[in-house]
């Protein structure tokens, strides 16, 4: 099989893939909105932050940002701590619970219906399969715009 009808072959491959395997979300409530993942996954790759510099960052007023974080806060995904260098600071942390949250809306693929289709191949199936497709992403250039 050529390289053109390798990739043709992978996206439908990759379709129906997806087709079958996306997490399906029941109930809009049960997942965080765009706006509070962005928050969570900020909060996961730059650390704590001061509720000024969050408002900074996503342009938007302290007030309705505060509102925001108190909110989350009482769903348990974030927390506040004084700032240990100025006690009029307070810092605020995505904690365990939002950390899993914040993964739960990442996910694209269900991954337990994925687990499940996994037992009817073999170890080396398994594996030969991860491999694969570990060596395609390798092969393929990080920002694919303008090629």
């Amino acid at each position: 099989m050529d390289t053109q009808a390798f990739a043709t072959h992978f996206g439908q491959l990759y379709r129906e893939l997806y087709q079958r395997a996306v997490r399906r979300i029941n109930d809009p409530r049960d997942t965080p909105s765009a706006e509070t993942t962005a928050l969570l996954l900020h909060l996961a790759q730059a650390g704590p932050m001061t509720l000024s510099e969050l408002s900074r960052h996503f342009d938007r007023a302290l007030s309705t940002l505060s509102a925001k974080v108190s909110a989350l806060e009482d769903q348990g995904l974030l927390a506040r701590q004084r700032d240990e260098g100025d006690a009029r600071r307070a810092l605020i942390w995505l904690n365990p619970t939002g950390r899993e949250r914040l993964l739960e809306a990442l996910e694209v693929l269900d991954t337990t219906l994925l687990a499940t289709a996994a037992h009817s191949l073999s170890a080396e199936q398994r594996s030969a399969l991860l491999a694969g497709l570990q060596s395609l992403i390798a092969a393929l250039p990080h920002n694919h715009e303008g090629s």
